[in-house]
């Protein structure tokens, strides 16, 4: 049998769509190569869980090494601050790429790195007095080990320094689910580098250098909240795939095996993941194992259907931990969103549901956000991040 070509809960093997939002990073990222300087104010990349946002970070990460950027991949931790993480991971990204080649900017990296409470052992105790504590000092050891990151990059030959930032919504998530306070340590960290990216683009030519990151959709307004310099984030919002786009994820990867999808069946799954990228992948690679083709054959209706089962099973599982990560009254709300019904519903219509005030929901409903379980849906409007979610819920019964 040949080997299924899909990913659920993986990395497509084959990229597919989204060139308006690729081109808009690769536009930012030529200045960089071009004049050897940043490349913008802070670009995240928001859309609920499943939409392919740490998919077009990976994309973008290959094709910047492609074309010489030194790529540091940072994720974003619950409640944990992020600039130690963000410091261990650049200078690990410059030793891969040799850059580091003395002994000095070894030892350079390592203070700067300590700077930051990375926290290398017993060294840290010589380097901890060397500046004075709080957020300013913090801010300009950000600055200046970019600086120095993306300039030894760039006078080695490369194009610059490209920092990626998955999860950036992470470190600012409500301690609790009653009390929607970030971690004081996390906030200020992403102060800290929201106010150092402002202050690098001023002096844009001494920072070859470009920072994107990718969060839910409630990441531009908790980056406001740590730093006014937030509201000046590039924002660039996925949404479902299209029709066409759909067909392509599924097509893509099998023609590449000379597998085909007839007609019939690629309507199907398309009309099933109702532009999911997530349920794409589950529904193409259910069907894969249920026709088990050879080259030159083709997926067929029926193999789509024979696949079902198992992934419904698979995005039942998806549906349980997001139904068991709700407290008791968040479930409430999503029960009453999905008895009204629709692709969007009206939050008065789901407190007169549930017989309570709408101010009254105000906690639960940004805590349900903050876990990405729905999403606001235009002015006093909720929806569901993930289709089929609604039809789960209902069939719960009253548990």
């Amino acid at each position: 049998m040949l080997p299924n070509p899909y990913t659920p809960g993986g990395r497509p093997r084959v990229f597919v769509g989204r060139e308006r939002e690729r081109g808009e990073i690769r536009d930012r990222l030529a200045r960089v190569i071009a004049f050897g300087e940043m490349a913008g104010p802070l670009s995240i990349v928001t859309g609920p869980r499943g939409l392919g946002k740490t998919s077009l970070l990976r994309d973008i990460a290959d094709q910047a090494a492609a074309d010489g950027f030194v790529v540091a991949w940072v994720a974003g931790v619950k409640r944990q601050p992020l600039l130690p993480e963000l410091a261990a991971r650049v200078r690990s990204a410059l030793e891969r790429a040799d850059v580091l080649t003395t002994p000095h900017a070894r030892a350079r990296f390592t203070e700067l790195a300590l700077r930051l409470n990375v926290g290398i052992g017993s060294i840290e105790t010589k380097f901890a007095p060397v500046r004075s504590e709080g957020a300013f000092a913090g801010q300009l050891d950000v600055e200046e080990l970019l600086h120095e990151a993306s300039q030894s990059v760039r006078s080695r030959g490369g194009a610059g320094l490209l920092i990626l930032i998955d999860e950036l919504h992470a470190p600012l998530d409500a301690r609790t689910s009653s009390d929607p306070a970030p971690d004081p340590a996390a906030l200020r960290d992403i102060g800290m580098l929201l106010n150092a990216v402002q202050n690098m683009e001023a002096e844009r030519e001494r920072f070859p250098l470009a920072v994107v990151g990718a969060g839910l959709p409630q990441t531009m307004g908790l980056l406001t909240r740590a730093a006014t310099f937030g509201e000046r984030t590039n924002e660039i919002v996925l949404e479902e795939l299209d029709a066409p786009t759909s067909q392509a994820v599924l097509v893509e990867p099998a023609r590449q095996l000379d597998v085909g999808w007839s007609d019939e069946a690629i309507a199907l799954a398309v009309g099933r993941a109702d532009g999911y990228p997530h349920a794409l992948q589950v529904i193409g690679s259910a069907a894969w194992e249920a026709a088990r083709p050879e080259e030159g054959s083709r997926i067929e209706v029926a193999d789509v259907e024979r696949g079902w089962p198992k992934a419904e099973q698979q995005m039942a599982s998806m549906f349980r931990a997001r139904w068991e990560a709700a407290t008791a009254y968040e479930r409430r709300i999503l029960r009453a969103m999905a008895e009204i019904g629709g692709d969007a519903v009206l939050r008065r219509d789901v407190a007169q549901r549930m017989g309570v005030a709408s101010a009254d929901m105000s906690v639960a409903r940004a805590s349900l956000i903050s876990k990405g379980i729905i999403e606001a849906a235009g002015y006093g409007r909720l929806r569901f991040t993930i289709p089929g979610f609604g039809e789960f819920v209902l069939a719960r019964g009253d548990d």
